[in-house]
């Protein structure tokens, strides 16, 4: 899947001017600048699947917007036949979490957790695109770019203190790490050298 038709995806099943579909196009954006300067740097990385995936991470809240998105968005990119694309919309949000783990936290039920079973789905599976449109989502807020603290601060004080959201930051900040050897520097740092790239 190329750009044009990952864009496309985003106009089937949202309005042009929804806010979801802006944050996907910033995701987009950051991930291929990240994965841009990943490449030059020698390490070998498909960019525009990076983008793609950036762009495809949060379709889900087209249809909700709860943690459940992450099941809607990869369903929706089954339905069109790009499951393995889709992969991102639920591993974003599972960030090294199994499955079942997942459904104790609501991101999916058990009964859609048994049945995914068996599924190219495994979160200690990720390839390094997939990474680093993980980690664009976690440095893009509603006003653009964002420290990875910034950014969980804020999902903590619009979402409450929810024990997962530490965990969920304490696993990002180790996927920056990884990330960081990659680009020689800390990837905010890396994109906040770019800022007219994000849109």
């Amino acid at each position: 899947m190329n750009r044009e038709q990952a864009l496309a995806i985003l106009d089937k099943y949202g309005p042009a001017d929804a806010s979801w579909r802006a944050h996907c196009l910033q995701v987009g954006a950051a991930a291929r600048r990240l994965a841009q300067l990943i490449a030059q740097r020698g390490n070998s990385v498909d960019v525009d699947k990076a983008e793609v995936l950036g762009l495809l991470h949060d379709l889900g809240r087209s249809q909700e917007h709860s943690l459940r998105h992450g099941i809607e968005g990869y369903l929706l990119a089954w339905s069109e036949g790009h499951a393995n694309l889709g992969r991102i919309c639920l591993l974003h949000l599972l960030k090294g979490r199994t499955l079942e783990e997942g459904a104790a936290l609501g991101i999916l039920t058990e009964e859609e957790s048994a049945q995914l079973e068996g599924e190219d789905l495994d979160p200690q599976s990720l390839c390094l695109e997939e990474k680093v449109a993980i980690l664009a989502d976690a440095m893009m807020s509603d006003t653009g770019l964002a420290a990875i603290e910034e950014k969980y601060a804020n999902a903590r004080r619009r979402y409450g203190g929810q024990p997962h959201h530490y965990e969920d930051e304490a696993w990002v900040k180790k996927l920056a790490d990884e990330i960081s050897q990659l680009l020689g520097q800390h990837p905010y740092d890396a994109l906040r050298e770019h800022p007219d790239d994000l849109l």
